[in-house]
């Protein structure tokens, strides 16, 4: 029988990472290659659809006949100290949440927006957005960007 010896004991086991290192750069060399024929090759690939004896045109769905209204927004800005204007009219906060609902029922298709103007603090865009969300629900949108009104 043989025994081992303490000294074999007292030794870490080695790893060789060599082999595995080859075989990874291998790989990464593969996916390399095969990545830049597939982009060179990208930019002229030829594909021969069938070609077929009758057409067919893909039209647009039509939108509803029952409802042809188009949508209406209302423009609400924020002006820096908290003044709300609305078509460009100076307009207080409480009348502007009492006669938001009425305008809003007057048709599915009306929807309003607040455009934040100039330094107007965060905190009060979000608690104009939030009073104007509680009374008009989804048809309340912040207005953001410097693209064009609706």
């Amino acid at each position: 029988m043989k025994f081992r010896h303490r000294q074999d004991r007292d030794k870490l086991p080695e790893l060789e990472i060599t082999p595995m290192l080859n075989v990874m750069l291998v790989v990464l060399a593969f996916f390399v290659a095969v990545a830049a024929n597939l982009a060179e090759e990208g930019a002229s690939l030829l594909v021969r659809l069938p070609q077929g004896t009758e057409t067919t045109e893909v039209q647009a769905a039509k939108a509803p006949l029952d409802n042809p209204e188009e949508p209406q927004f209302l423009p609400v800005v924020l002006h820096p100290g908290g003044k709300l204007s609305v078509n460009d009219r100076p307009v207080e906060k409480a009348q502007l949440l009492q006669q938001l609902p009425s305008y809003l029922q007057q048709s599915p298709q009306r929807y309003v927006y607040l455009q934040v103007s100039g330094d107007v603090p965060y905190q009060s865009a979000i608690e104009i957005l939030s009073s104007l969300k509680k009374v008009g629900g989804d048809r309340i949108s912040l207005l953001i960007g410097a693209g064009t009104v609706p």
